[in-house]
């Protein structure tokens, strides 16, 4: 799919109708034409209202929707054109409250799918080259100790490419602690091998060198972090906006969720026109959302 942008009247004209929208699919996910997933043949026949493809050779019935995040869903596909198109168009995120009332979704379906579809499709990028790094602490404001000893915090390691006069690529994880082993699989799970890391002093991003990095590790006072990482310190200072500025607040069970969103924005701040063409795509690359996670 072409990363065009478009405008709420061009969008209503090009998905109004559940045809097109399973056209725009069918193009998306076949772009040089039906392919049979069973045996790669190039020809197909439409059968009945469920619009299934029946392959011509192997007579397997494929579906456009199969193995991506619309998978069985019972939505209309011009209701889920309309989430991402909404979802797209307000740099801040629209709440899933929201989208459920606006289109009559089940808030567990808006609140899922879409956000499951953005998380997978970051998890595939990496970061390279100058990386700041840091942990913050996520949560209301409680009574007690400050910083890594704080109470009722949800820890994140933050992790943003450095590209001197802006911040490139981030990629953020809950942790249960803020030991070795906790950086350490958020580092490999986000970051290309052979980088080089700055850090503040804490003795556990001491096994960055370990993995095979660079690391550049540094006494930070509390009061010169903006200074000496700026660029980490500024995706925490937006990522706690955005989720107080529209979320107003996410529990702990599901915070990761809602940074894989913020991370997701973030990556493709400089695409915004396009970010629509850019999640339906997402959409459809993900993997189907199961019935545990819909209950979760």
């Amino acid at each position: 799919m072409s990363y065009t942008e478009l405008s709420l009247l061009e969008f209503q004209q090009r998905f109004g109708t559940e045809e097109a929208c399973q056209e725009a699919l069918e193009k998306a996910r076949w772009p040089q034409g039906f392919v049979c997933p069973q045996c790669g043949h190039g020809k197909a026949c439409r059968l009945g209202p469920r619009n299934l493809l029946q392959c011509s050779a192997c007579r397997h019935q494929a579906s456009v929707t199969a193995g991506t995040v619309f998978h069985k869903t019972h939505t209309p596909l011009v209701k889920w054109f309309w989430a991402i198109w909404l979802v797209a168009q307000d740099k801040g995120g629209v709440s899933a409250l929201r989208l459920a009332r606006q289109l009559e979704l089940r808030y567990r379906t808006a609140w899922t799918m879409l956000r499951k579809a953005m998380g997978q499709r970051d998890a595939t990028y990496t970061l390279t080259g100058s990386i700041e790094m840091d942990d913050a602490f996520f949560g209301g404001a409680a009574a007690g100790k400050r910083g890594r000893g704080a109470a009722n915090k949800t820890k994140v390691v933050v992790m943003v490419e450095s590209r001197e006069e802006h911040a490139g690529f981030t990629g953020m994880k809950t942790v249960a602690k803020t030991d070795s082993a906790e950086i350490g699989a958020a580092a490999a799970a986000k970051i290309a091998p052979g980088q080089e890391i700055h850090t503040d002093g804490w003795s556990a991003y001491g096994v960055l060198e370990k993995l095979g990095h660079d690391h550049r590790a540094q006494r930070v006072p509390p009061k010169e972090a903006s200074e000496k990482l700026p660029w980490v310190h500024i995706a925490i200072s937006n990522a706690k906006r955005f989720l107080l500025g529209t979320y107003h607040g996410v529990s702990h069970k599901y915070l990761q969720a809602y940074l894989d969103e913020f991370c997701y924005r973030f990556n493709r701040r400089a695409w915004e026109p396009t970010l629509t063409a850019r999640l339906l795509t997402a959409c459809l690359v993900a993997k189907p959302v199961t019935l545990a996670e819909l209950k979760a």
